[in-house]
């Protein structure tokens, strides 16, 4: 007698596999691509839609203007040039200066670590303006090479020089970081080895360790050189009459000669440089700094299999290795010369870094105290005159007073929305994954003056230019990479295991978010937050275009006053500000060792 012990005995039907809950966690996706897809890549899409218009309808006669136009090539050329030596000089001393970091004891690391970030963390604008008096013809260089018998100072600023020394100071931070947060994380033991078997240091640290931070140096540049295209502020201070770049050049397409839709192509030309440069960068050239064995070279005509070469010449394959045993003798004598300067090198790099890191905030505080009403560095007479001018004039505390708001709101949204993208991003499906994370990334990519003129072709006919609510939505924009980057970073560190322990324990998902995620969250929240704030805090180009008579922010404030008038106003609102952000940071750090004396009275006491 058999037992029948299929499924349908049990379930009365044929055998059914049981349902998987379906997967919601892809919802919180959708606030994310709302934002990106109304705010900004419709904005982008009407910019190019605009540079189409004419009073005819659709033509291409913008673009023939543009590309015709020895205006826009001779912009673009300066550009181009400025962008590649800042790359350049950043990469290359950022690379010492990260090296030098990683081999100095954590105490002083942690020092020079300040020296990268304070200044990482001052607004462009104060930075830009305080290498006025450093440059100028009356300032600290011109004096400095006075004293030195120096008669006739070379002319420093308003001109390309002045913008390649600012924009080398503002972008050696972001040149730096990413290289040193790469070399902390490298393992040194292959360099010992290699020395071991007879390399020196400097030939060692060629051939083993310098491809394993190739990817970090890749990336410096294009970061270094993608920002140096969209400049607008430091080129607008330290530069010429006749030094303009694109980014200028667009703005003066838009307001001076009433051109929207000259002005649209041009922007739309440099966002195509923009997207092709970021794909070259990112998709082919950085596979080919890979470590590997280089492919076997297919034979030739010449180095057929059993064909001897003509007598009285040499075998190709030998003269190939001749040449490549030639050329490694050459490389590594001059990597032992260099070996043997690596001290002066990095200790060179550092004060040279150091000194254009921290130079212009020193300036502006001594600045601030000047008595003078006109550009003069030292001061002849200090005074806090200004200060007290400063903190009379309703106008610019209504300004300090709308960008904090503005910012704050700014930010506050973005978190909770980048939030929400970054758990989708983690936690949700992994198909789409790549493209949301390349469209999260793109406000950091385009340049400001794109995105800018793009978003106030989009939102004037609705009388949103000159409100809060027309400089929040682009500012939230602009921080929603920091927040999705810096949440999705803390979530893939988030041991699932304390979730699944809470959900096992009964706890539902508002519990779990509160008691398990916010608080393991709550650094890269507030990281977050931070960032958010200063990218809204410190822009000025988006203030051009949506600021009106009665919003205007204190960055667009302060460049109007540095324009019109050089005076030490702008740099008391900058030792306001770096007073205000020392002082939150040290609210912190005090806050900080409270909790913790607290908290370890507390358990002294139940101990006892």
């Amino acid at each position: 007698m058999s037992v029948d012990s299929s499924p349908e005995q049990f379930t009365g039907g044929p055998a059914t596999r049981p349902r998987r809950r379906p997967d919601h966690r892809w919802l919180t996706l959708v606030p994310l691509l709302a934002v990106l897809v109304l705010l900004f890549v419709v904005p982008l899409c009407s910019l190019l839609v605009d540079s189409f218009r004419s009073g005819q309808g659709f033509t291409l006669e913008n673009y023939r203007e543009q590309v015709t136009s020895p205006v826009f090539w001779r912009a673009m050329r300066r550009t181009l040039i400025i962008a590649a030596l800042s790359t350049g000089i950043c990469v290359a001393l950022g690379y010492c200066m990260a090296y030098a970091l990683t081999r100095v004891p954590k105490r002083l690391r942690g020092v020079l670590m300040v020296v990268v970030l304070v200044p990482y963390f001052t607004s462009i604008l104060i930075r830009s303006y305080a290498w006025i008096a450093i440059l100028a013809p009356g300032g600290l260089v011109a004096r400095t090479l006075t004293l030195l018998g120096v008669d006739t100072p070379p002319d420093l600023v308003f001109n390309q020089t002045g913008v390649l020394i600012g924009t080398v100071q503002i972008l050696l931070p972001l040149a730096l970081l990413p290289i040193y947060s790469v070399m902390s994380g490298i393992d040194r033991a292959p360099v010992r080895a290699a020395q071991s078997l007879g390399a020196s240091p400097a030939v060692a640290h060629w051939h083993v360790y310098r491809p394993a931070t190739s990817s970090a140096v890749m990336a410096s540049a294009a970061l270094v050189f993608i920002s140096t295209l969209g400049f607008y502020v430091t080129p607008a201070l330290l530069g010429g009459p006749g030094d303009a770049l694109i980014a200028q050049s667009i703005l003066v397409q838009f307001s001076n000669l009433v051109d929207p839709a000259g002005a649209a192509a041009q922007a739309a030309l440099l966002l195509l440089i923009v997207l092709a440069l970021f794909a070259i960068l990112f998709r082919y050239l950085a596979p080919s700094l890979s470590v590997g064995g280089t492919e076997p070279t297919p034979a030739t005509a010449t180095e057929r299999p059993g064909r001897r070469p003509p007598r009285g010449t040499a075998d190709p394959a030998e003269r190939r290795e001749n040449l490549h045993a030639l050329r490694t003798r050459i490389l590594d004598t001059g990597l032992d010369t260099v070996g043997r300067l690596r001290l002066p090198i990095l200790l060179g790099s550092w004060i040279l870094g150091a000194a254009l890191l921290v130079t212009p905030l020193v300036v502006v505080a001594i600045w601030s105290l000047s008595d003078a009403t006109y550009l003069t560095f030292p001061p002849e007479e200090y005074s806090t005159r200004w200060f007290a001018d400063y903190f009379a004039d309703e106008a610019w505390i209504g300004s300090t007073f709308l960008s904090l708001g503005i910012a704050s709101t700014a930010a506050v949204v973005s978190v909770v929305i980048g939030g929400l993208g970054a758990f989708g991003l983690v936690r949700g499906p992994r198909r789409p994954r790549l493209p949301i994370a390349i469209l999260v990334a793109m406000p950091l990519i385009v340049p400001p003056m794109i995105y800018s003129l793009g978003f106030f072709v989009l939102v004037a006919p609705h009388n949103l230019v000159g409100t809060n609510l027309g400089l929040i939505l682009p500012y939230v924009v602009l921080g929603l990479p920091f927040s999705v980057s810096i949440t999705a970073a803390a979530l893939r560190n988030l041991d699932l295991r304390l979730e699944n322990a809470a959900r096992s324990l009964g706890a539902g998902s508002l519990s779990v978010l509160r008691h398990v995620l916010l608080p393991a969250l709550r650094p890269a929240l507030i990281s977050g937050f931070v960032f958010s704030f200063l990218a809204a805090f410190d822009d000025v180009v988006v203030a051009t275009f949506m600021s009106g008579p009665t919003a205007v922010t204190l960055p667009l404030r302060m460049f109007q006053d540095i324009k019109l008038e050089v005076s030490p106003r702008t740099a008391v609102v900058a030792v306001v500000l770096l007073g205000a952000g020392a002082a939150a940071v040290l609210l912190r750090f005090v806050t900080a060792w409270l909790v913790r004396t607290v908290r370890v009275a507390l358990s002294r006491l139940e101990d006892s």
